[in-house]
Parts: structure tokens; sequence; C-alpha cells
């Protein structure tokens, strides 16, 4: 047995909304870690009592773990109103489910872009450096995560505001594609000495989101990339697309193909 498969991981709302129907589902696929965004009732921690009661239940009846959260915190434009909302209410929230489920990871996002080649404005550090102080202070690391309609769309704008706050990233090489960056190997060679772990679909101007052997980014040569480089964190499948169970399992498939091949 070889030493990722223990770390494939995938967004449990990827699969279904139930927790426990995702875990059900994804225990058949061999998976076993598994981050959190949607439950039912929203998107956390906007999520249902008995949600969160499910959550700790199922962790508790299977050998599995829940490697972080991403409630979306800072995805939308600087608005002060919304952020006031986010560090008065959100966060405080978020804190206390995550120390009820033992969650230590957050995904923090870096503000909505206007143009794309608008340069990264040193506001967004006024918010999201208190930000990772907070959750330091509560004993979570922060990740940032890359995606086409926000400041850190690319590895070269993710990897400089990672370095600018001290941590670490979820890369995906498929929203690096969408914002016009050649996601392996220009994107992966900025972030490469900062990855948490890594999100797994793929995607074409055509299509949007696409199974990881349909799409413009070379996840082939990312993979092959990871392994050489020892990588030590998560193969998170987040597939995107419509039939949720229909394109976990063939994204499964076809990430345990690249993972197998030499």
């Amino acid at each position: 047995m070889t030493d990722w498969t223990d770390r494939l991981a995938i967004i449990s709302d990827e699969i279904d909304d139930s927790f426990a129907a995702a875990v059900e589902f994804g225990a058949a696929l061999g998976i076993r870690a598994y981050e959190l965004r949607k439950l039912e009732g929203g998107r956390f921690p906007n999520v249902s009592e008995q949600a969160v009661q499910e959550v700790a239940a199922t962790v508790a009846a299977n050998d599995i773990e829940l490697i972080g959260v991403s409630p979306g915190f800072f995805k939308g434009p600087m608005d002060d109103a919304d952020i006031n909302e986010t560090f008065d209410a959100r966060l405080p929230a978020a804190f206390r489910l995550m120390q009820r489920l033992g969650i230590k990871r957050m995904t923090l996002f870096t503000f909505r872009r206007g143009r794309r080649d608008e340069p990264i404005p040193a506001a967004i550090y006024d918010h999201l450096g208190p930000a990772v102080e907070l959750c330091k202070r509560e004993g979570i690391e922060v990740v940032l995560e890359n995606a086409s309609s926000i400041y850190s769309d690319t590895g070269a704008n993710l990897a400089t505001i990672a370095r600018t706050l001290g941590v670490k990233v979820v890369w995906d090489p498929a929203n690096a594609a969408a914002s016009g960056e050649v996601a392996y190997p220009d994107g992966y060679a900025q972030v490469r000495q900062r990855l948490a772990h890594v999100h797994f679909k793929n995607w074409t101007a055509e299509n949007g989101w696409e199974a990881i052997n349909d799409g413009v980014a070379d996840l082939a040569g990312q993979v092959a990339a990871l392994k050489a480089d020892g990588y030590a964190g998560y193969y998170c499948l987040e597939p995107h697309q419509r039939d949720r169970r229909h394109a976990a399992r063939l994204n499964h498939a076809q990430l345990l193909a690249l993972l197998g091949a030499e």
C-alpha cells in the first residue's frame, strides 16, 4: 500500500449535503478524509444543529478524519459591513463549531477582484492579517485558496499573498487554469513550498468544470510532480459537476489512476 492511499480526501458536499450519506458513499471508495463546506442547512457555520450532530456521530462511528472547513469567508468584495459581520459573528460561530468537531484548519479567501489585471491591493492585508491572528489565538491554522474571482486567482498571486501573511495554501490547478494561468508547471512552481493540500478537478473554457482527465490543466504532470517532490498533504477531490455521485466516482477513479502511474 502506497503512502498516499491514506491521503485521499473529498469535500463532503461534493457527494451529498448529508454528511452521513457522503461518508457512506465515500467509504466504498476508500476515502476516509473529508473537508467540510456545505451541510444540510447551509454553508459552514450556517448549518443546522442536526447537521452538526450528524457530523459528530458519523466521525465517532467511523475511521475517518475532518481535514478542515471552508466557510467562504472573504470571498466577496471588500465591503465594510460584510467584513464586520464576519469578524463579529461568523468567525466566532465557526470557532465554536470547529471546537465541537475537533477541526483545526480553516480555508480563507482573499476578496473579490475587479479586473483580471488588477494588482493586489495592500488593503486586503488590513483584514486578512487580523483574521489570521485571531484564528491563531484559537488554535486554528489558516490556509488560503486560489479561485478565479479573487485576488489569489493564480499560483503566482496566491503565493504572494500567502508569503506576506505567513500561511500555507490549498492549491487548485483547475481554478488557476480558469484564471488564465498555466497551472502546471507555472502556477505550481510558485506554490510548491507552501502546500497544505491540493484540490482536484479540471476546467475548459467551453464547458467550465470537467473531470480530471478532460480539462486543460495538466493534472497528470501535477500529480507526478507532487510525488517527485515528496508531497505529504491530501489529494482532495472537488469535482464541481452536476451529477455529484457520478462525478465523485469518476474523478476518484481518474485520480487513483494518476497516483498509481509511475
